[in-house]
């Protein structure tokens, strides 16, 4: 029996499932419970067919408005091949790529626009889950061997690559922590016995790099996984461009003193809530991004920060191209609108870019907006 929404494509209610796994575990950090809910292999919310985003789904992207997101970073990206001087075989890698949307507009705008460039690219995109990969394998098979959809970047080489992540960060399991009279403690998901449902419970945190004169009660959240998925990325690269779009502050507005419960919500029905123990595997858990982490983990991994800012100051500059040879384009100029208003996505968004082997530096004026 299919339920109302369609990308669960398993028989059975998705939260009894799901709730029947979370029960075995008794007690587990929120992270754990976050990390289940959304990529358990069978149950979780992005584990099913790639439906969730869009009108019929539970939230919007850029991608989702229309192909000009993908039009406009597939010219910024030819744009560093060019100025890169690139020869030969080079890359693009879209970790999470979901639906394959944003993959099949880049790669379609690189074939009629700069079909040099489209001649020797890969697009190799990244998923571990069997029915979302399935599903990119089968909206990408018109591109044949210039797209490749894998499970993980075992065995890849490194090459001069460009990496596109849109909205994965905000993704990653996080921990969920809370200021108390004895300090930072960690939540806590506890199964109960009689009745099976779940609930938060409060435990010491060990260590937290956060000071402690937060108000008693204040929530927020952090990621200690940043630094792996990023290696993960910049080992399949000789030399490249990473570049994050998602929602999120610089740390001292993340933690700014009056964001006194977090960032953490549920999206379902593009409607937006705190009760993240509720539907497990039916809605998307998210918080917001840590960018001054971010720009940490890429010095740690050797990294320029080559740029921090809005989503509509970074899709305004190099729309221009683009808008000028299609000012008739009424749709197009309605897309144009949704990405950069920032009433809109414009606002909601920032961009980070990183370089990795191109002997560049982080301008200053990057380091104050990172707080780095």
């Amino acid at each position: 029996m299919s339920r109302n929404n369609s990308y669960f494509d398993f028989s059975g209610n998705a939260t009894s499932a799901l709730r029947k796994f979370l029960a075995t575990k008794a007690s587990m950090p929120f992270v754990e419970y976050m990390s289940h809910a959304l990529y358990h292999p069978d149950f979780g919310y992005y584990a099913q067919t790639p439906q969730q985003i869009g009108k019929r789904g539970d939230f919007f992207t850029s991608v989702s408005c229309g192909p000009l997101f993908g039009r406009i970073i597939a010219h910024y990206i030819a744009r560093w091949w060019c100025e890169a001087k690139i020869s030969g075989p080079w890359r693009i890698v879209e970790p999470g790529p979901n639906n394959a949307a944003l993959a099949c507009d880049i790669l379609q705008t690189l074939a009629t626009d700069f079909p040099e460039a489209y001649a020797t690219v890969e697009y190799l995109t990244i998923d571990p889950m069997p029915l979302p990969l399935a599903f990119q394998q089968q909206a990408l098979a018109r591109f044949g061997k210039t797209a490749r959809c894998v499970s993980n970047v075992t065995g890849i080489d490194p090459q001069p690559t460009f990496v596109i992540a849109n909205e994965i960060i905000d993704a990653l399991p996080c921990r969920l922590i809370q200021q108390s009279e004895m300090g930072w403690q960690e939540v806590y998901v506890q199964t109960d016995e009689a009745t099976g449902q779940f609930h938060e419970t409060l435990r010491p945190l060990p260590s937290c790099s956060l000071l402690n004169d937060y108000p008693i009660g204040y929530r927020t959240e952090f990621r200690d996984n940043v630094q792996a998925f990023m290696a993960s990325l910049t080992a399949v690269m000789s030399t490249g461009r990473l570049l994050f779009i998602d929602y999120g502050f610089a740390a001292p507005e993340y933690y700014h003193a009056d964001r006194t419960s977090g960032t953490l919500r549920c999206y379902r029905y593009h409607r937006a809530s705190e009760n993240f123990l509720d539907h497990p595997g039916e809605h998307d858990i998210t918080a917001h991004v840590n960018f001054t982490q971010v720009a940490h983990v890429a010095e740690a991994l050797q990294c320029a920060i080559l740029r921090f800012e809005p989503q509509e100051f970074f899709l305004t500059r190099h729309a221009a191209t683009i808008l000028e040879t299609s000012a008739s384009d009424s749709a197009l100029i309605r897309n144009f609108q949704t990405l950069t208003h920032p009433a809109h996505l414009g606002g909601k968004f920032h961009v980070i870019e990183l370089s990795l082997g191109e002997n560049l530096t982080t301008p200053q004026i990057v380091k104050q907006r990172l707080a780095i």
